[in-house]
């Protein structure tokens, strides 16, 4: 499994110029005040991989994506958003870099290693290195719990486009085999009084896709019923599930935790634990708790004419994480 080692991106919404920041196997956390431009960076590592939809990236408007210009920097004629990855931990290990670049006209440009292509072309590689599906995977606090705000046979649906390809029947058995098997796990480090069941029920002639969860003292709702922390758990759980039935080797968390009370955050540690040692994950966060899991730690500052820069960058060990826990 790659790992996404290095980001360079320069132009791109608040970067008014080249923003270079290195991740390690594990767990990369990045840290700053409310709107420095913190999530800027998973929306450029995105952009990077081939999305298109503005919305995915916070956008309603192409020139949204270029950084607009201050009393400092004029504004950004172009985007660059470069991504580098290594394959496995070993020093030295294989390498793989990836360029999109877009001007001010909208001419868009990729690049695969030094080869330069279309997007069509672009998407048949990420394909082939296994990347295709890692645009996919981030969850942000405001859309957390989306899935779970549909109806049974809108969840289904919803599902099915997110994992793509099969039939009916394939899906069904991804859903109560693989993906109901990991979910049962993550979510037990959540919530390890309750037990959660998934269903694949008909309503009203549709199939559907429905959550059932015992709760503590002889307890039973279903998801809709739950109250807002508890939706969170269980969507936090269902969707890193999901996640693991695509083939991308790293998950973009944007502030997922701040629907969690304080014991759940205590018990997350554990599941973030178990998740990274599946898959490399980039966290945006304000949380004590999850900072003190950091394998590698960033902190985002702005300049004074409000772009962004990276102020620190440090790999976290023993000796750091006891300075961090005093201080």
């Amino acid at each position: 499994m790659m790992c996404l080692e290095d980001v360079a991106i320069e132009g791109f919404k608040s970067f008014s110029q080249q923003t270079d920041m290195s991740f390690q196997p594990g767990i990369g956390v990045i840290i700053g005040n409310n709107g420095v431009g913190k999530s800027n960076i998973l929306d450029a590592i995105v952009w990077a991989l081939g999305e298109y939809d503005l919305v995915r990236v916070r956008c309603y408007h192409r020139e949204e994506l270029f950084f607009a210009g201050s009393k400092d920097h004029p504004p950004s004629p172009r985007i660059r958003v470069e991504l580098n990855f290594k394959e496995g931990e070993r020093q030295g290990g294989p390498g793989l870099r990836i360029v999109r670049e877009m001007e001010r006209s909208g001419e868009n440009r990729f690049f695969v290693q030094d080869e330069m292509m279309g997007i069509e072309a672009f998407r048949r590689r990420l394909a082939e290195l296994d990347l295709a599906d890692a645009l996919k995977t981030i969850i942000r606090q405001e859309q957390i719990n989306d899935l779970l705000q549909l109806d049974p046979p809108g969840r289904l649906q919803a599902i099915g486009r997110f994992l793509g390809g099969g039939g009916d029947g394939e899906l069904a058995a991804r859903l109560s085999g693989p993906v109901d098997a990991l979910f049962q796990r993550y979510f037990s480090y959540l919530m390890p009084l309750a037990e959660v069941k998934v269903q694949l029920p008909r309503y009203n002639g549709m199939p559907g896709f429905e959550i059932e969860i015992d709760l503590p003292g002889n307890r039973r709702r279903l998801v809709h019923q739950l109250s807002g922390g508890e939706k969170s758990i269980t969507s936090l759980a269902l969707k890193l599930a999901l996640f693991e039935d695509l083939r991308a080797p790293f998950y973009l968390l944007d502030e997922v935790e701040p629907a969690l009370d304080y014991v759940n955050h205590k018990s997350m540690q554990a599941f973030l634990k178990d998740v990274a040692s599946r898959r490399q994950l980039i966290m945006v966060t304000h949380l004590r708790s999850t900072i003190e899991l950091a394998n590698t730690l960033h902190g985002v500052r702005t300049r004074w004419d409000g772009s962004s820069f990276m102020k620190f960058y440090f790999v976290m060990d023993e000796r750091l994480l006891r300075l961090y826990k005093c201080c």
